[in-house]
């Protein structure tokens, strides 16, 4: 979420607006809202359930004094991590390609008409067509969101080796 946060917040111009939280340190302002939309999505499939599920089932699969951490864990783990990258791009792409275009024809017109001042006009455009897309967008960033949360319980499920909750 703070990847995808921080991917939308510098396309927007707003990566200087930060917020001090003592877990994460400096984080941008859209990765708060999507850390918050995170939980919320969490608690609103009943994720917390899932979770506590897991941990009684792992007590069954996984008695005390059992290793579980080998080779095959470490790379799951590392899959896992790509997956995470790759659901931060995917939450972060349509505001970035939008942003994109809009950047290009700020240049032209930049370049049609210099005496424009893209400072007056780009930043407060950028900003406003960013928070009008990032709304617009925000069906797919929960999809987005609610699936990433899924792939995360079934990579606890295959590690623990608990079955399908």
């Amino acid at each position: 979420m703070v990847v995808a946060g921080q991917s939308i917040s510098s396309a927007m111009g707003l990566s200087m607006a930060n917020m001090i939280d003592p877990n994460l340190g400096n984080v941008p302002v859209v990765s708060q809202f999507l850390l918050l939309l995170a939980s919320l999505v969490f608690v609103g499939f009943g994720g917390h359930a899932v979770l506590l599920g897991l941990v009684s089932e792992s007590f069954y699969t996984l008695p005390m004094g059992t290793s579980v951490l080998n080779q095959a864990v470490f790379g799951r783990i590392v899959q896992w991590s790509a997956m995470m990258f790759l659901g931060a791009l995917l939450m972060a792409l349509p505001v970035m390609v939008f942003l994109l275009f809009i950047n290009v024809g700020l240049g032209i017109v930049t370049r049609a008409a210099p005496s424009l001042n893209i400072f007056a006009v780009g930043f407060p455009a950028m900003i406003l067509a960013g928070f009008l897309i990032l709304i617009l967008s925000m069906d797919v960033i929960g999809g987005r969101i609610d699936w990433l949360w899924t792939q995360g319980f079934g990579v606890l499920r295959d590690l623990t080796g608990v079955g399908h909750v």
